[in-house]
């Protein structure tokens, strides 16, 4: 028989003399929030980029920036201790029926393989560019120069004889343009790699590093507009109590708004079988301000019910059940009479 174990008693998952413990699961969701940090670092010729290289508004102070690049939205499954039930194997092929439990008592399958969960792999940001060192590109002139003004007002005539050079090569005015376009292509690109380098010391640098972040939520009950996160442009990621952040919404919209059925079972009422999940589709939102970012339709156990499968298919034959890890449904179901 299967009954409901009160929520308030300690129950281990298992094989006992009474038969097996096990637990349903309940869908958590999980946000994956990709941040991207962005650093600036003025250059060492920022003060005269004005002056020198008629560059307006250079900014002349480190700033760390970060901005929200990407969110998705992914279920797992994890135990819900209100979902208990005691399994009694006695006759017939109950007896040898093999349960598949997880680490936590869920159960995932009878007398079958598990079900292999769906995990959504890691972010893996894209390898970014070398950073270039412009020191590399200036000439003892330069480097030796007696002042940092000095250098700057060198460093600018170099950039420009080089978008000179740039140019005659394009139009065919240099003496040495090679009759190779490939070639011709290659001096082009290593003049635009030197002449960028230099340019950061007057406008700057910028690098970027985006990372994933995930928030775990556990909802009950369907809700509106719930702050989950706020995000600071300063600090990034923030707390949902933390006014210096932009406040990131969740919403819950149950569509079937199915009532989850009423347990533990009567004592004079309880049958032979297993409890399996029912879920229910609901609307799971990301919002800022008045508007979606993103929103998935997501089968969630906790929005649905719980169904008794009757144990008697498993007494008159060896029977095979594979739950879902996340949602705890039954994916699939057959006896060794049936064709596979």
């Amino acid at each position: 028989s299967a009954s409901a174990q009160p929520e308030t008693t300690r129950v281990t998952a298992g094989r006992t003399t009474e038969g097996i413990v096990y637990f349903l699961p309940k869908t958590n969701i999980r946000f994956h929030l990709l941040v991207e940090k962005k650093a600036y670092t003025p250059g060492e010729y920022a003060k005269y980029a004005e002056k020198y290289m008629s560059l307006q508004d250079i900014q002349q102070e480190k700033e760390v920036t970060y901005r929200l690049a990407g969110y998705t939205i992914s279920p797992i499954g994890v135990r819900d201790t209100s979902k208990c039930f005691n399994v009694k194997l006695k006759g017939g092929k109950c007896e040898t029926a093999e349960m598949m439990l997880s680490d936590d008592g869920v159960l995932l399958a009878v007398n079958e393989k598990p079900a292999t969960p769906k995990v959504r792999p890691p972010y893996k940001p894209a390898p970014g560019p070398a950073p270039q060192d412009p020191r590399r590109y200036l000439p003892a002139e330069i480097l030796t120069a007696g002042s940092t003004a000095k250098m700057a007002e060198l460093t600018a005539q170099l950039i420009y004889e080089l978008q000179e050079r740039r140019l005659m090569l394009i139009t065919g005015e240099a003496d040495d343009i090679p009759q190779d376009e490939q070639q011709l292509q290659r001096m082009i690109d290593e003049i635009d790699q030197e002449r960028d380098a230099l340019m950061t010391l007057f406008t700057g640098t910028v690098t970027r590093d985006t990372t994933e972040h995930t928030l775990t939520v556990s909802p009950t009950k369907e809700v509106e507009r719930e702050v989950i996160f706020r995000f600071s442009r300063r600090l990034g990621i923030v707390d949902k109590d933390d006014l210096s952040g932009v406040p990131y919404y969740m919403t819950i919209r149950d569509p079937h708004h199915t009532d989850q059925q009423k347990y533990p079972v009567p004592e004079s009422k309880k049958p032979e079988g297993f409890y399996v999940n029912v879920p229910t589709k609901v609307y799971v939102s990301l919002m800022a301000d008045n508007h979606d970012l993103v929103t998935y339709e997501l089968p969630m156990a906790q929005f649905g019910f719980v169904e008794l499968r009757e144990g008697a298919l498993f007494k008159r034959y060896v029977t095979h059940m594979t739950l879902n890890p996340t949602t705890g449904a039954i994916e699939r179901v057959y006896a060794d009479m049936d064709t596979k």
